[in-house]
């Protein structure tokens, strides 16, 4: 069966889609993690001018812990849905000061054997994320910086994803999760 794994920039939905898919499949969800379950001095760290290693290490070992577990469930025909994939440090990398992506990258390469087998890649229009970002009301994004942020990394998503075979673009702009009509158009292009 397959691991699916579910990525985008902030406040795109990411969290809830994998809720909705594993519901829908009565399969196991793994997360990247929210406010109250991450660290706070690693939420901080993302605007600060701190050097981004630990909250890279924090990150990276989430995710293969995740995946890997996931993988490990999918060996017995058993669907999974990830928060995060490999796909997410690359897009995250662009936003990381040129100085420090060979360590980034060593970081990083841990993630290197664990694809999933398919990935869904979560955009939105500019607006929108400006919208749910502000809704959210999470104090590490209450800023113009947190919200450009957003925007670049998405951009550098959709670049990287054109790049990958097994990445499924799904614009949620108008999309409701909590809709039928709407999970059902997404189950139909996951094609599991």
């Amino acid at each position: 069966m397959a691991v699916v794994s579910v990525v985008g920039t902030s406040g795109v939905g990411k969290s809830f889609l994998v809720k909705q898919l594993a519901s829908y499949y009565c399969a196991p969800a793994f997360f990247e993690g929210e406010e109250g379950t991450i660290p706070k001095k690693i939420l901080q760290n993302v605007f600060s001018a701190k050097t981004p290693y630990d909250r890279w290490k924090f990150f990276v070992a989430r995710y293969v812990k995740n995946l890997s577990k996931a993988k490990i469930i999918s060996q017995n025909c058993i669907h999974c849905f990830v928060d995060g994939s490999p796909l997410s440090t690359s897009a995250i990398m662009v936003y990381e000061e040129k100085k420090y992506h060979v360590k980034l990258e060593k970081i990083r390469s841990p993630l290197n054997k664990l694809w999933p087998d398919k990935t869904i890649l979560l955009i939105a229009s500019d607006a929108y994320l400006k919208k749910t970002i502000a809704l959210r009301n999470r104090s590490t994004e209450q800023n113009k910086e947190a919200i450009n942020r957003a925007i670049h990394i998405q951009n550098e998503y959709i670049v990287l994803a054109k790049k990958e075979k097994s990445v499924i673009i799904i614009d949620r702009t108008k999309l409701d999760f909590g809709s039928e009509e709407d999970m059902m158009k997404i189950v139909k292009k996951l094609r599991l």
